[in-house]
């Protein structure tokens, strides 16, 4: 009969009752998880500001509330302006569109097709009004689920910005707190945690300058096909890339739309190709290649966890899938280097 001393039934008992501790406590935090990692990030990305912060006022409380506050004045609040003119104006535009169709009804939109195909024609009036149709749809609806579920989401936004106040004071000593509990070498640990803090720095810069990118590249189309503030409508498209799943488009298909039916149909074409092949695209092939260059990871894995981040996690998929790339090869070097380190020791 196996005997067991009382040491190992204690090992026993306490990895059974942590496991469900750590279970429940999951489910209880499962539905902040969003809004806490995002505080995570901010915090990685806003950690140099403050340090100096700390430096500057000599108080961890005060370092914190202002490191917060710029958070709020530098992210959160000119995106939250940003979304709610967009949400604003995505009303108006397919009445206007519409109104000015029936006030030229004379206008002539229809292309013929060749015979081969199986249409005979081609309304361009119609699909238009579609697409137009389409995009206010999916900008309205993000709107007002946004707008009928304002409880949660301030409750999540208050859990945000507690969990980053939090981290801005004591995510250092949290932080050490957690080296000590993980039962990793801690050299091996801090290989970790850099890692993750490049990884984070890598994709904030690797969004940002994609973004700048895709605006100067939209700017340049407007400028070339003739449309109204260039520069304007560049800067809103920047703002736009950084919207997952509808991106550029949000800017550059409404102008081009609008050009088609109020400028000339040529500049309303070019402008839509150069949006969708040019500008659209771009983010595509720039975003992993800046990203990889930056924490040092293969161009062909990180494509694969930003589309595949994006599908799975959501918006967060564009840091989770990254991340989860970085942390999959971090763990293979250092388990590499572990049996580098045993057959040494033979």
């Amino acid at each position: 009969m196996l005997k067991l001393d009382k040491n190992h039934l204690f090992n026993i008992f306490f990895v059974g009752i942590m496991i469900v501790l750590l279970y429940n406590l999951l489910k209880i935090i499962s539905p902040f998880l969003s809004p806490i990692f995002v505080a995570v990030v901010f915090s990685v990305v806003y950690y140099p500001f403050n340090i100096t912060l700390r430096k500057k006022t000599g108080n961890n409380n005060a370092a914190a509330v202002l490191c917060t506050a710029s958070v709020i004045l530098t992210v959160i609040l000119p995106l939250a302006v940003f979304g709610w003119l967009l949400l604003k104006e995505s009303k108006e535009i397919y009445p206007k569109t519409l109104s000015y169709i029936n006030d030229n009804s004379s206008l002539n939109l229809t292309i013929q097709l060749p015979s081969f195909m199986k249409s005979e024609s081609l309304d361009l009036k119609e699909i238009g009004l579609k697409n137009i149709e389409q995009i206010q749809d999916k900008i309205i609806k993000s709107g007002t689920k946004v707008l009928k579920n304002i409880f949660f989401f301030l409750v999540d936004f208050f859990v945000m910005i507690f969990t980053l106040f939090f981290l801005f004071r004591e995510g250092d000593k949290f932080l050490k707190w957690v080296v000590e509990i993980i039962p990793m070498d801690s050299s091996h640990i801090y290989t970790v945690l850099n890692q993750f803090y490049i990884t984070v720095i890598a994709i904030t810069k690797g969004l940002l300058l994609t973004a700048a990118a895709q605006g100067a590249a939209a700017g340049l189309g407007y400028y070339a096909f003739g449309a109204p503030s260039p520069i304007l409508l560049g800067t809103l498209t920047s703002f736009g890339a950084l919207i997952p799943f509808i991106g550029t488009s949000v800017i550059w298909a409404p102008v081009a739309i609008g050009m088609f039916f109020f400028k000339s149909h040529t500049s309303g074409i070019l402008v839509a190709l150069w949006g969708f092949f040019v500008v659209g695209l771009l983010d595509n092939f720039l975003r992993p290649l800046l990203i990889g260059k930056e924490a040092k990871l293969p161009f062909f894995m990180l494509f694969l966890g930003l589309f595949g981040g994006l599908r799975i996690y959501g918006p967060m998929g564009l840091f989770v899938g990254p991340i989860l790339v970085s942390m999959v090869a971090t763990f293979l070097q250092i388990y590499k280097e572990h049996l580098k380190t045993r057959e040494t020791q033979k």
